[in-house]
């Protein structure tokens, strides 16, 4: 199990299912209301080093979220009626039937219903926040390790003075020749770099150069290669 602190209010609480099979929990407990699932969410909270503020806070809310290997518990402090307990839900339709997502949905109705909607409301803005976070773990791990871009030159005067004003790691540069136009293809590599920086790389390009009105793939099969792999530092040479 692991706990994390979201705010000074709300804790996090991710539950494996290798930890929910030690503790005599299955994922299908959660559906029905009965007291041993109340009991597992205390027993946990005693288990973990709970900070300061937490202890003895009196009652607490639960939200809890299945994943495909785990649960995601929120816990927030709560002023909700103490006599709420999941026997309370008793009078839920088809309860056997609920997917783990129906059901949590109509528990927390429920709860709303009877108890302290704030608690639940932060709870709801927990869960928002970290599927908010995760989202955007997953784009910046979604990133590829390599870009290139392609420039077009009006003259190979134009790309020389360009050529010299790169300062920048570039892992491999390219010029061709098409018809009356000059074309450098440059590829960067992006590994431990922020999600903006090809965009500002692309941006200080275009301080020296014109977007490339060709693919690479257009001027392997069109143009003429010039310079096959280190195009700048052989321009940075020319006087």
């Amino acid at each position: 199990m692991e706990m994390k602190q979201i705010s000074e209010t709300t804790l996090k609480i991710t539950i494996s299912m290798e930890d929910l099979e030690e503790r005599g929990m299955e994922l299908k407990d959660f559906l029905i209301p009965q007291e041993k699932t109340e009991e597992f969410f205390y027993t946990v909270m005693d288990e973990l080093d709970l900070p300061e503020n937490f202890k003895d806070s009196g009652m607490l809310s639960f939200r809890v979220t299945p994943r495909n290997d785990r649960i995601d518990v929120f816990v927030t402090k709560s002023e909700i009626n103490k006599n709420l307990n999941l026997e309370d839900l008793s009078d839920f339709d088809d309860i056997s039937k609920m997917s783990p997502e129906d059901f949590f949905k109509t528990l927390e109705e429920t709860m709303r219903e009877k108890g302290d909607t704030a608690a639940l409301d932060k709870l709801a803005e927990a869960e928002r926040k970290e599927e908010e976070e995760a989202q955007k773990q997953k784009e910046e791990s979604d990133q590829p390790d390599y870009i290139h871009f392609v420039l077009d030159f009006p003259s190979l005067k134009e790309a020389v003075s360009f050529a010299k004003t790169v300062d920048y790691d570039v892992e491999a540069s390219e010029l061709f020749k098409e018809a009356d136009a000059y074309h450098m293809t440059i590829l960067l590599s992006l590994e431990n770099k922020p999600d903006y920086y090809a965009d500002l790389m692309f941006a200080r390009m275009l301080e020296h150069a014109d977007k490339g009105t060709k693919t690479r793939a257009y001027l392997l099969e069109h143009g003429v290669q010039l310079i096959m792999s280190d195009a700048l530092q052989e321009l940075q040479m020319i006087g």
